[in-house]
């Protein structure tokens, strides 16, 4: 294979697994290599240390050489709060501050030292927060220098596929549905502002268990009308488990076919793909 430094690897991190698939440069991408290696380690302290582990090894291996990347890390590794606006606050400073004490408030001393982010809708509407380990961000860029890896990006799951169908989801009062092993996300949006964020654990059985869940899941949203549309990006999940005669309409997104990568894989790749 020849390698370009214009081509992308993207790379997901998660408990049990990574995945990496290296897309060519260009308008119209096709996929050059992919991998899914698991890690026997899965389930040690810190949560994240086993999956950091074999993505180092698989990185210096010369098919994921000499490109850019892009990280997704898995919810599971990911806390997100819903933060009100605050007219009294201007800086970045005196929003990181606020956004802190939030996930303080929750989760105790344990997130003072968490890496925060934030994005939202506009003036006077709430922001959706985020918290990493400041040790996995860390180890992270590390491994990129000990690799060679231009990394360039690091995202959470959740903002990355919700950007990724942000264009697609087109509804003044709708839910983005988004699931991965062991772990399902709903967070609600309407009239151009967050509304709600809720997540639960998935068991194994995913399909079985993600229409009670789901249920139980918009009960548990603090206030506001029920979304009128549900978007649902269930990888692996068949489309009709979901749909009912009743209650908001289940709007299904996959990812677009990708040159190279067979239709049963797609949803194995999801994570990874999402990320840009």
């Amino acid at each position: 294979m020849s390698l370009s430094l214009h081509d992308r690897v993207k790379m997901a991190l998660c408990p049990d697994r990574v995945i990496l698939a290296r897309l060519s440069h260009g308008l119209h991408s096709r996929l050059l290599a992919k991998r899914i290696v698991a890690c026997s380690d899965a389930g040690a302290e810190p949560g994240w240390q086993p999956a950091v582990t074999v993505l180092r090894e698989v990185l210096k291996e010369r098919e994921w050489q000499q490109a850019t990347g892009t990280l997704v890390i898995s919810n599971h590794f990911v806390r997100y709060l819903l933060v009100p606006w605050n007219d009294q606050l201007s800086s970045p400073e005196e929003w990181r501050a606020m956004v802190q004490h939030c996930f303080h408030q929750v989760y105790g001393e344990v997130a003072e030292h968490w890496e925060c982010r934030w994005s939202g809708g506009g003036y006077g509407m709430p922001l959706i927060a985020s918290a990493i380990d400041p040790e996995l961000l860390a180890a992270l860029h590390q491994l990129a220098q000990e690799t060679g890896m231009k990394l360039d990006s690091v995202q959470p799951y959740l903002m990355a596929a919700f950007n990724y169908w942000r264009r697609r989801m087109v509804s003044d009062n709708g839910c983005f549905l988004l699931t991965e092993p062991g772990r399902a996300g709903l967070a609600c949006f309407h009239d151009g502002q967050w509304g709600g964020l809720v997540f639960e654990p998935l068991p194994d059985d995913a399909a079985a268990a993600l229409p009670d869940l789901l249920q139980r899941m918009l009960l548990r949203l603090e206030g506001g009308p029920l979304p009128h549309d549900i978007f649902v990006f269930a990888a692996g999940v068949p489309e009709t488990v979901l749909q009912r005669e009743r209650g908001p309409a289940i709007r299904p997104l996959a990812l677009e076919p990708l040159p190279g990568l067979p239709p049963e894989a797609g949803a194995e790749y999801a994570m990874a793909l999402t990320g840009e």
